[in-house]
Formats: C-alpha cells, structure tokens, sequence
C-alpha cells in the first residue's frame, strides 16, 4: 500500500542498524539502554550506537567509535590547520585523506574563541607545537606508540638574543650590544589584553593578524623545519628586520615574527633587537609530564574522569562531545546529541558515569553544543567517513580542530575479504518484512566489489528469506540469526521478532472527511523508545458499517451519506485501537465567511475546535495573522496537549500572564520556534508566508511526519526573493501540495498571512496528515 505519510521515527530505526542487543541494559549518567550496537569497522575499532531515556531527561541517542591506538594499526591524529582558521569536522577528514590518510573516524576538538579560531589548549601535531593556546590546563596526549594519556601542561618558552643600546657610562654616548632573554608569553595565540610577549609562524596564518601599534621582529630559521617547536629543543634563526609601529607583518615560510604591543614590558626589548643577530627559541617542560614524548595532542574543556573517580559538576543539558581512555588503553571517541526531541542531551554528571560506565577511567569533555560533530567509516558500505550524529543547530559547525583515528592509504587489497550485512539488528512485528543487504570490503575494511551474488538462509527456520534478501519474520519471538555467502566470504545479521510489551500508534487519533473521501491509516510500532518493522496486513481492521468500509491495509474509504460517525477498530493478539471517526464534515459558520472563498476551511477548523472566532460570531477571515496565533492554530491540532507543563523559554516579550505565553514554551521546547533574537519572540508581529512555511514544517517534524512531495522543480518568478535560510521549507511545503504560489506565478515570501490563509494551510496539512485522498 502506498504510504502518504511517512513517519520519521521508522527513518530513526533504520539508521541504528547496529545492534548486540533489545530489551534493556542500565548505564549510570545515560539510563535504560533499549538498543546498543556495536559494528567492527577495522582490526581493533568499532562502531557504536546507544539508544535509551534516561528518567530525567528523557530519549537520548550516542554515537562512539572504541580503538585501540596502540597496536601499530590504528594512528591518533590532531588536525593541524592554520590556527586562525575554522572548518568542520567533514572538512578536516576530507583534507586528511587528500594527505595520504584514510579516515576511520573523527570528533571535534577542543574549545575555541569564536573570533578568532584560536583553541583553548595546547595543540601538538608530529611532535611539532601548533599553539600554545590561549589558557592551557590539561591536554589528552598520544606518544610515537599511540598510548593515550592526560598531561597537565606547563611549559614555558624562552628567548634569548642580542639587543643594541647607548652605553654612557663613560661620559660619551658609546653603542653596545649585549645578549638577553625573554620569556615568550604566547605562541600562535592572537594579541590580547595582557599585553605579553607573542610567537608566530605559518602554523598560525601568512601574517600576524595584528591591529594598533606593534613591535614586531622577523626572525629567518632557513628552512621550515627551523620554524618547528618541539618540547626539549631549540629553534635558531637570525634577525632579518625589526619593525617599529608594525601590524599584520607577514610571515614567511622560513620565519618567525616575535610581536608586542607599543609601550609593553618586553616592546623595548624586541626594539633594540639587532638586525644580523643570532636568536634562540626554546620550549621547556617544566614539570617533566611526560609531553616531551606527545607526538599528538589536544586541549580539553573539563576533566570528566581521573582515576576512575567523576571529578566534575554540572546541570546544564547539552550536546556533548568527550574523549576517554579505558584501562586496557583503548580510547573512545564520543558524543551524544542534544536540544533535539529524540535526544536531550546530558549534562555533566550524566556524561561523566556515562563515559565511567563504557568502562573508562579517565574522560574529558570536549568543546559541545553546536560543534558536536562524530564522523565514522562503515565497511563496505561507504568509501569515507561520514557524519553519524544530528548536530543540534541543523547543519555541522565550523571548529578550530579535531582528533582523527587514521592508517596510511594504499595497502588495502583489492580482494573481498568481508561480507558485511545491513542491518545488523531490526526489531520486526511476526509477518513484516525486512530488507537485508551486502557489501564487500577487503582486508582493510574498504569497500569493494561483491565477489558474486549473495545466497541468504535463514538459521531456526523461524521466518523466510528471499533471494533478493528481503525477510519475512516468523511467528516465534526472539533473535534470529541471517547468513549471507557470497564466494568464500560470509557474514551474519540479526533481526529481532517482537509481539509483546509493544506501543501502537496509529497515523490519525481521530478521524474527520466527507462522503466518499478515503483514508489511508498506518500503525506506528515500538518497543520502548525504538521502532519496530511492521505491516498494515498484521492488524485486522473493521469499521462501522454505517460510515464506511475498510481493507486489509487499513485503506478507509468513506460511505455515500454525511452525518455519521463511527469507529474503526485495529486489532492485533491483545492490542485493540479505536478510531472514531465522523463523515460528514461538521461546519461553524461566521457572518463574515459565508460567501468567502476559505469558508469550507475556516468552518471546519472551527467546529473541531483548532480555529476560533474574533468575537460577535466574525472570524475576520481577511485580518492578518500573528506568529503566536499561527502556532496556536498547530498546537490545538493535536489532542492532549499540555502547554502548561512547557518549560519556559524566556524571551523577554512573552511575559507570563499572556495567553500565548504557553503556546510559545511549547513551541520553543518542540523546535517548532525560535526568537527572532537571542532574547526576543516578537509573538504579535504578523508572520510573513515564509515563516509559516518554516514553522508548519518543523511542526511536522516535531510529530514524526515527513510532508511527501508531490511536486518537485517549482520556480517562482520571485524565488531569488526567498531568504536563503527559508527556502527549503518553502519547497517542502509546496511540493507537499500545503501552500501554494500566487495566480501570478510568484511566491511572495515576505508577504504577511492572512486568517484565512492560515485556516487553509492548515486544512490541507491535516489532510496530509491523516491520509485523506478526494473522492
């Protein structure tokens, strides 16, 4: 049967293809794990996805990769960008492999200063020093072997060289020059207000960057390698130009630029520096950490975990990325998606016993929110890493750096030596069907050529397997284990049979059409949090006789007469559904609607108790709409819901005794809506018919609901008018056949909405919604 809604929680469920097991296993800090999958994507790396609620917060969705860095197979590497740069995390992978690497995986780094790029912490890569960071505490630390480690950093850098001054000791000014040393506040770090002394080469970018009046001495190494830091070295250059009341001084290849600001403790100094003179800059480990020996490293943001003790605090829910070590030395790479409706995030507490309960005795958060970003390679399946977790502003954010699990390119056979299965774990109702899938990969887990084609059996019996792949599920529920051969390679796939402690949903709660009109209803299955495969033909459908007739499929069509009401009933072993459902459209009318073009639309929204009147029986149907009325139009389409238990989303314009003051909490806490600024909804200003197309999708979404596109390749005359950051949901809500252009051919996206406009927009969603076709 052909769907015309297409619920997004069975996208979910397809996407965790990787399971060990269902039912539930408790983690401290993440809670009831219903679905944890594990996939081995090289020798000593996996794949992981969790899936529970935790009681507090509720759906929570991780994503982690385990290595072992150790084994010689397996390389930790730290992203070494220009320091003034930012790019996402997909981008340092890409620029990674175009060096020679292939990318298992990869997460965000460190914290970073929004302004300029610049991380918190030390950033080491080779053995070279990247920067010193602008407040570097503790950094994970990875040694010419690969073992993973915290270092606490403190390094000093030195200077030492010739300056030039007047001597007039002996009555008569006489020129001398005489040797010193500095101490070297900051390397690759922009200037600040403390007034130090600063480093830079071309790990920082092509120039200083500065601004106002500097002292700035170039410095030539002769080579690049000269320009290297290293703990425990020193770096020699000569003096090639000392620059007085200078800024943005370039940077060559082969040099280094010593900078401070005018009237600084250290600007005399670098003024009387010698042209010619020999330089000498040194870095020191002060503590003997053990950093001397850090060929990789990257800051951290807080310390989660030391010596398997939780050694933070923290209430805040959000996106998170960390980093931990386990005992045997296997790092894991983590992050856990937030601010989402399937994901809440964690705070820190939560996030530490999480990371403690994966088994690691130390763990760092790392820079979060936005920035959260885990990309990993699934074998066979994909030639590259990709994003596996749902950044919480929509698309991925630019950071300062990352921390990469690589291995040289270029020893991979070209041989199929793995046979990997997809899904590796579905949960299917007794009769469904799941498609099984194969891909080749070779010794290194890159993707090949299938050998041949794939036979399937299926091991118990309990169920069938086409020789397309495609399973249908038996009767007995529990694991069942899928063979795929293909040549000499095999693999194995799980899918699991469920009939009990299950949630059914159906696609409509209650239903409202007119004589003749059909109804296609579809079931909504979960076991706890995740989705269950089913099919409509599971359930047994009937109807009243008086409204209607219904199939096999739940395909519902309309009987001839209005005026009826009944129910639909789906049953399945002891699950029964209840439908209720009225033919016949009941209609309010308004003095000011009865010959208006919306009448029907406005009508009906009222009697069902979504669209109210203006007050002495006029609905104003031509007035325009604002952006609080228009949510609280989406909000009363729905049954049972709550606006009062919204937690606040504090814009200062939506005071509490307001009576969209709830509607906009929910709208806020459901991701339908954001302020119009950090602080400010601006809920009585009339909303413009991009900014319902934004808001009636993202309602969708929040529901579960993918709008099908019936159309695609619109073009309004004025489309170049469209704000780039509307345009999609303008394009869904047109392809869905929701709201349409102008007789004109345009779109007027800025144009502000009227009542009437409103009342048909969302007339025609709730059709979509619940599968309403015309006669």
């Amino acid at each position: 049967m052909r769907k015309s809604t297409k619920f997004l929680a069975v996208t979910l469920a397809i996407s965790v293809i990787f399971a060990s097991f269902s039912g539930f296993t408790y983690y401290d800090g993440f809670g009831n794990v219903y679905l944890d999958s594990e996939k081995k994507i090289f020798d000593g790396v996996t794949y992981n996805e969790q899936i529970g609620i935790n009681s507090a917060n509720g759906l929570e969705h991780a994503f982690f990769v385990k290595a072992d860095t150790v084994s010689g197979n397996v390389k930790p590497l730290v992203f070494n960008g220009q320091v003034r740069s930012v790019a996402t995390v997909g981008a340092m992978a890409k620029y990674t492999e175009e060096q020679g690497y292939k990318v298992l995986a990869a997460i965000n780094g460190d914290l970073y200063d929004t302004a300029t790029g610049t991380p918190k912490g030390l950033v080491i890569h080779s053995g070279n020093i990247v920067t010193s960071g602008y407040a570097s505490d503790r950094v994970i630390a990875f040694d010419s072997q690969g073992k993973a480690s915290m270092q606490y950093v403190n390094l000093s850098y030195g200077l030492k060289g010739t300056l030039a001054y007047d001597d007039t000791s002996s009555g008569e000014a006489k020129r001398v020059e005489a040797p010193f040393s500095a101490a070297i506040n900051y390397y690759n770090v922009p200037h600040g207000a403390a007034k130090g002394l600063h480093l830079f080469n071309r790990h920082y970018a092509t120039s200083t960057k500065t601004a106002g009046s500097c002292i700035e001495v170039v410095v030539d190494c002769g080579s690049q390698d000269n320009i290297q830091l290293q703990i425990g070295k020193t770096i020699k250059g000569t003096v090639k130009s000392v620059n007085v009341d200078a800024r943005d001084t370039p940077i060559g290849e082969n040099e280094v630029v010593l900078s401070t600001v005018s009237g600084s403790a250290t600007a005399s100094q670098l003024y009387s520096m010698v042209v010619g003179s020999q330089v000498e800059i040194s870095v020191n480990d002060n503590a003997n950490t053990g950093l001397a020996n850090a060929t990789e490293a990257i800051g951290i943001y807080y310390s989660l975990v030391e010596n398997g003790n939780v050694v933070t605090s923290g209430t805040n829910l959000n996106p998170r990325t960390a980093v931990g070590i386990k005992s045997d030395g296997t790092v894991i790479l983590y992050a856990v998606d937030g601010r989402q409706t399937n994901s809440k995030g964690l705070n820190l507490m939560e996030l530490a016993n999480h990371m403690k309960a994966l088994g690691c005795v130390y763990a760092f958060n790392m820079d979060g929110g936005g920035s959260t970003a885990l990309y990993s390679r699934l074998p066979g399946l994909e030639s590259t890493a990709a994003l596996k977790n749902s950044p919480s502003g929509g698309t991925e954010r630019k950071v300062a750096n990352a921390l990469l699990f690589v291995y040289q390119s270029g020893s991979g056979s070209n041989s199929a030596e793995n046979l990997n299965l997809y899904p590796s774990l579905t949960l299917a109702m007794p009769g469904a069907s799941v498609q099984i899938n194969s891909y080749a990969s070779n010794n290194l887990f890159e993707k090949v050529s299938l050998p041949g084609t794939v036979s399937y059996e299926v091991e118990g019996g309990n169920g069938n397997i086409a020789s397309n792949g495609l399973y249908t599920a038996g009767d007995v529920e529990g694991k069942v284990n899928i063979i795929g051969t293909s040549g000499t390679i095999s693999g194995t796939t799980q899918v699991e049979v469920v009939k009990s402690n299950l949630t059914i949903t159906p696609s409509v709660t209650k239903l409202y059409l007119n004589a003749g009109q059909s109804s296609d209803i579809n079931m909504s299955v979960k076991s706890g949090p995740i989705n269950v495969v089913s099919n409509d033909k599971i359930f047994t459908w009937t109807c009243d006789e008086n409204i209607g007739t219904i199939d096999e499929n739940g395909l519902f069509k309309a009987g001839s007469k209005n005026a009826e009401t009944g129910n639909i009933y789906a049953t399945y072993n002891d699950y029964k559904i209840t439908i209720p459902v009225q033919v016949g459209q009941l209609s309010v009318d308004f003095k000011d609607t009865v010959n208006h073009w919306a009448k029907t639309y406005i009508g009906s929204l009222a009697a069902r108790g979504i669209a109210n009147g203006m007050g002495d029986n006029l609905y104003l149907p031509d007035a325009q709409l604002t952006r609080a009325q228009f949510l609280a139009l989406l909000a009363k389409t729905l049954n049972n819901v709550d606006i009062s238990k919204a937690n606040p989303a504090g814009f200062t314009d939506v005071p509490s005794g307001e009576w969209y003051y709830g509607y906009v909490n929910w709208g806020y806490e459901n991701g339908i809506v954001s302020g119009m600024s950090a602080t400010t909804f601006e809920p009585n200003a009339n909303i413009t018919r991009e900014q319902m197309s934004i808001m009636l999708c993202k309602f969708a979404a929040s529901q579960g609901i993918e709008l099908p596109q019936n159309s695609s390749g619109i073009n309004f005359t004025d489309q170049a008018a469209i704000s780039s950051w509307a345009a999609s949901y303008v394009n869904t809500v047109v392809g869905a056949g929701i709201i349409n252009g102008q007789p004109e051919g345009d779109f007027q996206p800025q144009g502000l909405a009227t009542r009437a406009q409103a009342a048909k927009v969302v007339y025609v969603y709730l059709n979509v919604r619940d599968g309403i076709s015309k006669k």
